[in-house]
């Protein structure tokens, strides 16, 4: 049991209440917004904690580095490099025990905040970095949590009219 403390989060913090720690083996990842502080645009994402695939992998179940990711968009990791790393939030929404969860509260959370169609105030510019949303083609085991749905609610408040 590898237990993960706010001192042990790497550039992450958590959205809302969450323990002092977690145990990151009990959960398969998380999903997470980062901000640039700059100029007020997302990208909604999750990342895995532990390898899977094939349980036979010399990799299957050993930890990735999620606590110094920064994302999988191109721009997103453009802009932290043009700009600084200290100009973005790093924040994890929520974490989730099975990966049909977390792909899904990943989509969920992506299509509900429209982060394909939203613009900046200027009409012109996206308001977030991602690029795509997966497609679900399954029914998940575990369902998107209130957390999420808090989240998805307060960042609408702050930035839609």
């Amino acid at each position: 049991m590898k237990q993960s403390s706010n001192e042990e989060l790497g550039h992450w913090n958590f959205y809302g209440n969450f323990p002092n720690y977690f145990d990151t083996s009990t959960y398969t990842g998380f999903i997470y917004m980062i901000e640039n502080k700059v100029t007020n645009q997302f990208y909604i994402g999750k990342k895995q904690m532990r390898h899977g695939g094939k349980k036979k992998s010399k990799t299957y179940g050993k930890e990735m580095p999620w606590r110094t990711y920064t994302g999988s968009s191109t721009h997103l990791n453009n802009a932290i490099k043009e700009i600084g790393k200290d100009k973005f939030e790093f924040l994890i929404i929520d974490l989730y025990k099975t990966k049909g969860g977390l792909y899904y509260a990943e989509a969920y959370s992506q299509m509900l905040l429209g982060v394909m169609t939203e613009k900046l105030e200027c009409g012109v510019a996206p308001r977030f970095y991602n690029g795509q949303i997966a497609a679900i083609r399954f029914a998940p085991k575990e369902v998107v949590t209130s957390n999420t749905h808090k989240f998805i609610r307060n960042f609408k408040r702050r930035y839609r009219k």
